[in-house]
């Protein structure tokens, strides 16, 4: 089941094409990863998906039904976003920065509090860091609780662009983990951006290898990295792996 549907959708940035002409369908429960060099299209393409960007051309569905710019917000509560950096507010603790969207949609403070300790749990982060303020934390601990953020209202979508992309690599290793581990414990569809094959190879179910905004292969990571579809493909991947 295809949770995201693109159809004929192209962006363009003062004449100039970002995307052009994607139709694809995103699946639910699985891990999808889009890849691609700087500048390929990938983040418009998250940021479409998210609401954030109207493409100039196309249609594109979430949820089974066509984005409604005029009520985006609506939609946005059922999909979480994580991007490099995690934007956590500096004035507020860690408890404030992860409950605010909860507050914010007035969910009783139990059910935000019992979901909080829940997700601090899966991304192994103690209860001693709700008191804590982002200066206090590390990359990895400031991603760990924007991860938590992204997930209070537990969406079926979680959208994640290059959000690990700034952590080294043992840290990132961990976050993987635990991003596998929460998957399993409450599956979703995750569409991740990355420029990193390397992560795309651990995370993902399926892959999109995207280049000038046109969408090169897509499929199963089996079927990506074992037929690749041309040369742009093959030498992409080559490249990387090597």
């Amino acid at each position: 089941m295809n949770i995201i549907r693109f159809e004929n959708v192209s962006h363009r940035y003062d004449g100039k094409a970002a995307l052009s002409r994607l139709s694809f369908g995103i699946e639910d429960n699985k891990i999808t990863v889009i890849i691609g060099r700087s500048g390929s299209g990938k983040s418009t393409l998250l940021q479409i998906i998210n609401g954030l960007i109207k493409p100039s051309e196309g249609k594109v569905e979430v949820f089974d039904a066509p984005l409604n710019y005029s009520s985006i917000n609506k939609t946005r509560l059922k999909i979480g976003y994580s991007v490099q950096g995690t934007g956590l507010f500096p004035h507020m603790n860690v408890y404030d920065n992860i409950a605010l969207l909860g507050k914010i949609t007035k969910q009783l403070r139990h059910v935000t509090e019992t979901r909080l300790d829940m997700l601090m749990s899966l991304v192994n982060l103690e209860p001693g860091f709700k008191t804590k303020y982002p200066y206090q934390l590390s990359g990895g601990e400031q991603q760990r609780v924007g991860i938590c953020r992204a997930m209070i209202m537990n969406p079926p979508v979680f959208l994640l662009d290059e959000a690990f992309g700034a952590l080294d690599n043992a840290t990132r290793n961990e976050i993987h983990a635990e991003l596998l581990n929460m998957q399993k414990i409450e599956p979703r569809a995750i569409v991740l951006v990355t420029h990193d094959l390397d992560e795309a190879l651990k995370l993902a179910d399926n892959i999109m290898v995207l280049e000038k905004g046109v969408i090169q292969q897509y499929g199963l990571k089996e079927e990506v990295l074992n037929n690749p579809s041309n040369e742009f493909v093959k030498n992409f991947l080559r490249q990387r792996i090597n």
